[in-house]
């Protein structure tokens, strides 16, 4: 008779884990610890990262779809004209992080692993990990201001603003902020005008 495969809850999401999940967890967190700020001024809050590890924001990643619309909302150029080598791209990718660094941004996400399709809702995920991330919030990041990013973090706005633990950006109505490239035109312009105005 087989044993079966008992996995421990993995600290980033909070669900069973092979130790291939934990092991791209850590590789995830040793990328984006080379880009955080010392000093966290604005900590931008997602869901949670992509199903492709290749797609990382921090890798840097290999899919543009919102690592570009993201950085030009925030007016980070590339250091140098991109051309069509893939070391230059990567090398531009590279120095649009370092200057994201340098800014004070810092960008986590709710869940620090890629979540299941149609296992749970947004607001579901967000009653299970939102006293976490409340956690590394306080303890961990200690930024001065949390932006929270995307249509689905109604419920997170609201907790992290109870908890008071540093001003929320939101677009107005306790909506978090737009992700860059996935809505209207003047939700760019919101998107930048909210960041700036309160930025440190």
């Amino acid at each position: 008779m087989e044993k079966s495969t008992k996995y421990l809850p993995c600290d980033g999401c909070g669900l069973p884990a092979s130790p291939e999940h934990i092991a791209e967890r850590v590789h995830r967190l040793e990328q984006s610890t080379q880009f955080r700020p010392i000093h966290i001024g604005t900590l931008f809050v997602a869901l949670a990262p992509p199903a492709q590890s290749a797609d990382d924001f921090y890798a840097p990643a290999a899919s543009k779809e919102f690592f570009t619309p993201f950085m030009d909302a925030l007016e980070i150029p590339f250091a140098a004209e991109k051309s069509a080598a893939d070391d230059d791209a990567h090398t531009a990718d590279l120095a649009k992080l370092a200057e994201f660094q340098r800014r004070g941004y810092y960008l986590t996400f709710l869940s620090e692993c890629p979540l299941p399709e149609n296992v749970e809702s947004a607001d579901e995920s967000i009653l299970r990990l939102g006293p976490t991330l409340v956690r590394r919030i306080k303890f961990n990041y200690r930024p001065k201001q949390i932006a929270p990013l995307g249509p689905n973090l109604f419920s997170l706005v609201r907790i992290l603003q109870r908890d008071e633990i540093a001003p929320v950006l939101t677009a107005g109505d306790g909506l978090a902020l737009p992700i860059p490239g996935t809505g209207p035109q003047d939700w760019m312009h919101l998107f930048r005008r909210s960041v700036t105005a309160g930025a440190p």
